[in-house]
């Protein structure tokens, strides 16, 4: 099982970050999208390196950019001084979601949705099976109606397939 520092280690190779121009489009690219909704304030549950919280703070939105590894919440507190970099969730309207379900069972997601309690949830979380998923420590792949399903006996409707931040990205709102 891959521990956070090698998690974050793999990310920064892979130049999940801020100099890499792709990955911030990207994060502006979901950034513009969650725009066609009403919220006040995100929290990115499981901010990584904090690319996206970082592009939704610079719009001048309130952003609280959450994760459970040290590491990560290092790292964004090193580089992203202007960020409100947090360990545990809290309450906000919207709840970036992405690549962390495969991370979780169930029974964390359920707590960590009843934690942040959003109005809208921005998920995604890979439906592809891997031989590393062990390594990586993906323990709940589901494919696209298994999320909804679950998602919905949580009190939460899919309103669109955004595309966004990957092809198999679902918006979720509160029923």
């Amino acid at each position: 099982m891959i521990t956070q520092e090698q998690f974050l280690k793999a990310e920064l190779e892979m130049n999940l970050t801020m100099q890499n121009p792709d990955f911030v489009a990207l994060a502006e690219q979901v950034y513009n999208y969650v725009l066609k909704y009403q919220f006040e304030t995100i929290l990115d549950f499981g901010c990584g390196t904090g690319v996206y919280s970082d592009v939704a703070r610079k719009n001048g939105e309130n952003v609280l950019a959450m994760d459970i590894f040290k590491s990560h919440r290092d790292y964004c507190k090193a580089n992203y001084p202007l960020l409100k970099v947090i360990a545990k969730p809290k309450k906000a309207d919207l709840m970036y979601f992405i690549e962390v379900a495969e991370h979780m069972t169930d029974e964390e997601i359920e707590v960590a949705v009843k934690a942040v309690n959003p109005n809208l949830i921005l998920f995604s979380s890979t439906p592809n099976t891997t031989e590393n998923d062990e390594a990586w420590g993906h323990i709940n792949i589901k494919q696209e109606l298994e999320w909804v399903k679950h998602f919905e006996q949580m009190g939460y409707t899919l309103i669109d397939k955004p595309q966004t931040p990957t092809l198999w990205a679902l918006m979720f709102k509160k029923i």
